[in-house]
């Protein structure tokens, strides 16, 4: 399964915090693509990266939010 099949369950299963994930990482941060396997998001799942991870997307969040 790539990253725009799991975006789309993501956004219909209203996961909100996956979608933003993957938002993040593929528009903000370009480091994947729609076209990369899911497998390539364990990295950011690994709990040593909770933390930064967290802290990053409640950035994120925020800069789309004031942009809206």
């Amino acid at each position: 399964m790539n990253l725009k099949e799991v975006y789309t369950e993501a956004i219909s299963g209203e996961f909100e915090s996956l979608s933003l994930l993957i938002e993040f990482l593929v528009f903000e941060k370009q480091v994947l693509t729609f076209d990369d396997d899911r497998k390539e998001l364990d990295l950011y799942f690994k709990p040593n990266n909770k933390a930064r991870m967290n802290k990053l997307l409640l950035e994120y969040r925020t800069k789309l939010g004031e942009s809206a």
